[in-house]
Formats: structure tokens, sequence, C-alpha cells
């Protein structure tokens, strides 16, 4: 009998973690009961001390089919290499946790991905937006706000302080969520 070959439980995660450089898969924003980053990414508990994560640009109160500029900017100290996904979906009513509008990439550093099911689309980095300087990984992305407001909407982000080492271990993740209400009528 010939001997087998078993790769090491090591090199399964090396590999398993090395392919989300260009992003994790669809629902990883924490938000409607998703899991996050940390569900590859479980060295450390969620949003350690010592870094966060921020969503800024969005409008105090939203125009129906209007677009915005959004930034997702995650610091932490020693981070290599960044990671995001963010989503947008209506926060109440009966169009609760469905699409809100649509998300969109500006560069190469960002890349929409859908969730065929729930029809969410999710924007997040790509490996060329994994790139940190001064240990600080920001992504601008646009927003197009639903053309048929339905009420508030909410952003949910997760995103990945990492130090680049391509496996599961030594990073920290990160989430927040901004609300937005649609402007009075």
């Amino acid at each position: 009998m010939l001997p087998r070959a078993f790769p090491s439980l090591g090199g399964l995660i090396v590999l398993a973690f090395g392919l989300f450089k260009n992003g994790p898969p669809p629902a990883h924003t924490g938000g409607f009961g998703e899991p996050t980053c940390r569900e590859c990414h479980f060295d450390a508990d969620l949003n350690q001390p010592g870094g966060a994560v921020a969503i800024t640009g969005a409008p105090d109160r939203y125009t129906e089919g209007r677009t915005y500029e959004l930034a997702v900017t995650l610091r932490r100290a020693g981070m290599l290499r960044g990671g995001f996904q963010l989503a947008a979906r209506f926060a109440d009513g009966d169009s609760l946790g469905r699409p809100a509008g649509s998300v969109a990439r500006i560069d190469a550093r960002t890349a929409v991905v859908w969730d065929t099911i729930t029809h969410v689309g999710y924007i997040e980095h790509t490996a060329l937006g994994s790139g940190v300087s001064n240990a600080t990984a920001r992504w601008t992305i646009r927003w197009t706000a639903p053309a048929d407001p339905r009420g508030a909407v909410v952003f949910h982000v997760a995103a990945n302080a990492a130090n680049d080492d391509e496996s599961p271990l030594g990073d920290f993740i990160y989430t927040t969520s901004l609300q937005v209400p649609a402007a009075r009528r």
C-alpha cells in the first residue's frame, strides 16, 4: 500500500484564508444577523481597543435617487493589510433588511459582489485595495439612494486590520453601522 500525503491543518488554513485577498464571500458585514470577518479571522474579540472602522460622507438625510460618495476608514497601529465589506439596506418597515439603493465602485480598489438569494449588493476590498498607509486603510465608494424610499437606510460594515501573514491569526475585526433617514417630503 502506498503512503498517502495529507496536507497539514496549518497548510489548509493558509490556503483557505489566502483566498480572501479579494474580499470575503457575500454577507459578512455583521448586519441583520450576518457573520463578520471574524468568522474566519477568529483570533481576537470583535472591536478590540486600539482600532476602529468608520463610515463618512453620508448625508444627514438622503434624497431619493441621489448618488453620494462615502468613505470607509479603518485604523489600527501595526496593521499591514486592510479589508472591508459594506451593505446598504432598509432599517425598518416592510422592507427591513432588503437592499436600499445600490453600491458602486469608484476604482479598482473595490468590487461589488451579490448575494444571489437576498439580492443584496456588497462592496468590498480587492487585492489592490488591501494596502495600508500609516496604519490606515481607506476606501471610497458610491452609494445611490433608493428611488423609492421606504424609510431609513442602515449601512453595516465589517473590516479586517490584518497582519498580512495569510492566516486567521493575529488579525483584528471591527464593525460599525450608520443609519440615515430619508429626506422629509
